[in-house]
């Protein structure tokens, strides 16, 4: 099986489903889908809470996510049909989670400082690291989107934007990150880039030809945009990285760090989904 957990349940599941559809690619396995329902420090926390290293030292080792996120919907009430399926952790093979950066101030309800969180997403991204299927935690990965979601609609017609890169935003906007998407963009929503779904979280497939194509090309510009603005964050140069390795999630954070966190506390708009396209749906997995 292949285990995809998702922070929220709305925009994440149909950027999926359509990206599956359009481009055909096959998973090897049955995939499930899960939705956390909460932002990336309670997926920490979460994780934390089930720890047995006294000293700290590696809180994450040994840890069974499964079981831990099977506890978690139990807990607070999620829906977690898919899970149910999942007898035995060691059927599922790959896990791919997609987050929001989701930076907050200190405040009343966050003691937290920006170093302190970003520390936090490294030691998420460290653990959720592992491409090789015969390790402990096999083919697991994590993708996050900076700040959010709405990132896959940032910016404005035609495609592609070529002004793209230089895109940012505060660190600390947070929720008013949807109302600025709404104010910048052209697409008010995501009929540009996705079907609808039916009650039953299944697509509502298109039998407008043309609309299927628009979608598609729209999905083609805004994989270049990001691939390019990815390579761009990382090395400086607005173009097709050179390989997987130039722009991986870890990379990625750590320039998002250094070159605008620290030294203007903004972050660089950047979308998780062309990424994932990227670095995990090759030549070999897609039919067209």
């Amino acid at each position: 099986m292949i285990l995809f957990i998702f922070e929220g349940k709305d925009d994440e599941p149909r950027l999926y489903k359509t990206l599956k559809e359009l481009f055909h690619f096959e998973l090897p396995e049955e995939e499930i889908l899960h939705y956390f329902c909460n932002n990336i420090f309670s997926l920490y926390n979460t994780i934390m809470s089930y720890s047995d290293d006294e000293n700290k030292n590696n809180p994450f080792e040994d840890i069974d996510i499964i079981n831990v996120l099977k506890e978690d919907a139990f807990a607070n009430h999620k829906k977690c049909e898919g899970l149910d399926k999942i007898r035995h952790s060691y059927e599922v093979s790959e896990i791919f989670l997609f987050f929001d950066y989701d930076i907050k101030p200190v405040d009343s309800f966050n003691k937290l400082s920006i170093e302190q969180q970003n520390e936090r997403i490294s030691m998420l991204l460290s653990f959720f690291n592992s491409t090789e299927i015969g390790t402990e935690r096999a083919g697991i990965k994590l993708f996050i989107n900076y700040p959010m979601i709405e990132s896959y609609r940032y910016f404005k017609c035609p495609l592609p934007d070529e002004n793209y890169k230089d895109y940012t935003v505060n660190v600390f906007i947070d929720g008013a990150f949807k109302q600025k998407v709404d104010d910048f963009c052209d697409y008010k929503n995501t009929k540009f880039l996705c079907y609808d779904m039916n009650k039953s979280d299944e697509l509502k497939k298109s039998k407008d030809e043309d609309r299927a194509n628009i979608i598609k090309q729209n999905w083609i510009f805004i994989k270049e945009m990001n691939l390019k603005k990815a390579n761009f964050i990382c090395t400086d140069s607005y173009s097709f990285p050179e390989s997987k390795e130039k722009i991986t999630q870890q990379n990625i954070l750590d320039n998002q760090i250094e070159k605008y966190v620290n030294r203007r506390k903004e972050i660089a708009i950047l979308n998780a989904f062309p990424l994932f396209w990227f670095e995990y749906i090759d030549e070999t997995k897609l039919l067209t």
